[in-house]
């Protein structure tokens, strides 16, 4: 572990020497960006910068755009990530298509009719959109693996027939958290691929999720874990796989299946052999699409004993012992959930300084309702969740609703934390929402901002469900849920960072900011993020760049630069750590001048995580009614 953190700390000090010319081959980091930003304005030309047999980690970072383009990362160009911003804003595109004939009178195959091709080992995407555009023409492929250890993390493949082509045999590749559609086949190859958490979409009137090509003798070829398998397709219309070779291998383990799933599951392509051959199994499949009764009688349901032969290790591991889910090639995009901020470790790490403190353990006041785990959006790789707590009694008046934005450095914590303090605002007539954004270990700034904005357009979506009033919505954060609260509020009518995440015909602007110990500002003199002397903070973990490497993204991010005549009135709510409210009295005097209303109560001897416990609960809880009732005109 230390050597690994050795090995980042180095890496991230190479990328401060980032004043290298652009066409530089022995570079770490290379940036792309259409608008002539970053070194490079396309991918294939920052793919010709990596020298051949390369040895050395590279990232290549790809701002959003569409990127028209017909991609090639050539053999012994190893050693490569590849990172888009947002997946659904970073897309990598071309239209070929088998039977197309090129200027040149070459007709092009399956193979050749491929829009991005990976040739190299040790390759690595996170967060990109791999799309053929070329529509239901046939076979037109979006991805082709053919190099060894490949990893996709949440990523999208869009297309038709044959989206997908893990193709070399005897070559390992990992998708985690990714997207994938199409209609015949559209997953399909030699490859051993495992596939975790990945949604699996059937298109138009249905077909084929696989059609695998395992060679005779390899030992795995597709496994499927955890997935979601569903589509437009009719009721009855898929199967899961078909035997491009006769000895095809393809497992789906603990996944979902659809109604669009065929209940026989699997078909022979008319090849009776192939029933001798192939192995298709499931263990514990649900869904509508789970009939292991109705599946044909040369497929497998697996035992607990004989499921347990296809972990990640097992099946991708190999004589080089390789572990896909070691870490990325970013300053944090692990893919793994951060738990190491939450409630009860917050708790020990004040008991001996704060010996009055307690926990706030409350039941469920009897006039309150609550719905939980509601899907507000979906990112293109998963399903975002909330909570809803409101007043049993529907009042005659629609009431005014709190977004309520959970801490932990954009990288840990999560909803929860913050349910007392949603259960007592609902008891005093608020409808409160704590939600879920995705964190720096999953997706970098400006995902969580798009998300937060997103649950705010649900909530105006839902509004006639919940009797909310649409003009009396507030956005209440903690740590840097507060920093998030602050920013979605100052930030409504800047386009690029709405996102598109969503109910786009309804407004995020918010009518009032809760910033309970957020800080306003990240380049500032009074902030503490971005000193990574020691370790990397949780704001270059964050953004993806250090301060000094993007300076402008840095300064984006701090609600204190955006303020205007139409920022809604702000409660601060403080502890004694100074740097946590960063940029606060800067941000007053800009509000002042503006006639907007803000307010400042600190609790002059509480550590940070004073909204947590006891005894500053009641009163934070108290100061936040106050202010709400105050700017909203509600009564208490």
């Amino acid at each position: 572990m230390m050597r690994m953190r050795t090995f980042y700390f180095l890496l991230l000090l190479s990328f401060l020497g980032n004043n290298v010319h652009a066409q530089s081959s022995n570079r770490n980091l290379l940036t792309v960006a259409q608008d002539g930003s970053g070194d490079f304005t396309t991918v294939q030309t920052a793919f010709n910068a990596i020298p051949l047999n390369n040895t050395k980690d590279v990232l290549i970072r790809i701002k959003k755009g569409i990127y028209k383009e017909k991609l090639t990362l050539d053999s012994t160009k190893n050693h490569v990530t590849i990172m888009g911003e947002e997946a659904a804003t970073t897309v990598l595109t071309y239209d070929d298509f088998s039977g197309k004939v090129t200027p040149n009178g070459v007709k092009l195959g399956t193979t050749t009719s491929t829009s991005t091709r990976i040739v190299a080992h040790d390759f690595t995407a996170i967060n990109i959109t791999f799309a053929n555009s070329a529509g239901p023409v046939g076979q037109a492929v979006a991805m082709l693996v053919d190099g060894d250890k490949a990893r996709f993390i949440n990523c999208r493949f869009l297309g038709f027939q044959d989206t997908l082509y893990p193709k070399r045999e005897g070559t390992r590749q990992y998708y985690k958290n990714c997207y994938i559609e199409g209609t015949v086949d559209f997953i399909f190859g030699w490859a051993i691929a495992y596939f975790q958490n990945c949604r699996i979409y059937s298109k138009l009137s249905g077909g084929y999720f696989t059609a695998a090509s395992t060679p005779q003798g390899q030992a795995f070829g597709y496994v499927f874990n955890q997935c979601e398998l569903d589509g437009e397709s009719p009721a009855a219309s898929v199967y899961l796989g078909r035997p491009w070779r006769d000895y095809a291998q393809t497992v789906f383990l603990n996944c979902n299946l659809s109604k669009v799933v065929k209940p026989e599951g699997w078909h022979n392509w008319d090849k009776p052999n192939a029933e001798k051959m192939a192995f298709y199994a499931e263990f514990q499949s649900k869904g509508a699409g789970a009939n292991p009764e109705k599946r044909v009688a040369w497929s497998k349901q697996l035992t607990e004993n004989e499921a347990k032969k296809y972990t990640i290790t097992n099946v991708l591991g190999g004589k080089d012992y390789w572990n896909p889910e070691s870490p990325l090639l970013t300053f944090g995009l692990t893919g793994v959930k951060d738990t190491s901020f939450n409630t009860k470790r917050a708790f020990s790490q004040i008991q001996k300084q704060f010996p009055q403190a307690s926990l706030v353990e409350l039941p469920l006041p009897s006039s309150v309702a609550e719905e939980r785990g509601i899907s507000y959006c979906n990112t293109g790789t998963r399903d975002l969740k909330l909570d809803v707590f409101h007043p049993k009694v529907k009042s005659k008046k629609m009431l005014p609703a709190v977004l309520v934005i959970h801490g932990g450095g954009w990288r840990s914590g999560d909803r929860s934390q913050h349910i007392p303090l949603a259960q007592k605002l609902a008891e005093r007539g608020f409808v409160a929402v704590t939600v879920e954004y995705r964190l720096s270990t999953e997706a970098l700034y400006p995902a969580a901002l798009h998300d937060v904005k997103a649950a705010v357009r649900w909530l105006r979506a839902n509004a006639k469900k919940y009797n909310i009033d649409p003009d009396k919505i507030a956005a209440l954060g903690y740590s840097a849920g507060g920093q998030l609260a602050a920013l979605l509020g100052t930030t409504d009518g800047v386009s690029s960072l709405e996102g598109n995440l969503g109910n786009a015909q309804f407004s995020s602007k918010i009518n009032a900011i809760v910033d309970l110990d957020g800080t306003l500002a990240f380049i500032h003199p009074e902030s503490g993020e971005g000193d990574d002397s020691k370790s990397i903070s949780a704001a270059t973990y964050w953004f993806g760049y250090t301060k000094t490497q993007n300076p402008d993204l840095w300064h984006e991010a701090g609600a204190l630069n955006h303020i205007t005549k139409n920022t809604p009135p702000i409660l601060f709510v403080n502890s004694s750590v100074a740097r946590m409210h960063a940029g606060r009295d800067d941000m007053r005097k800009k509000l002042d001048s503006l006639h907007i209303h803000s307010e400042v109560h600190t609790f002059p001897e509480a550590p940070h995580t004073f909204v947590l416990f006891n005894p500053w609960f009641e009163p934070v809880l108290n100061h936040i009614t106050i202010f709400l009732n105050k700017v909203f005109g509600t009564k208490p």
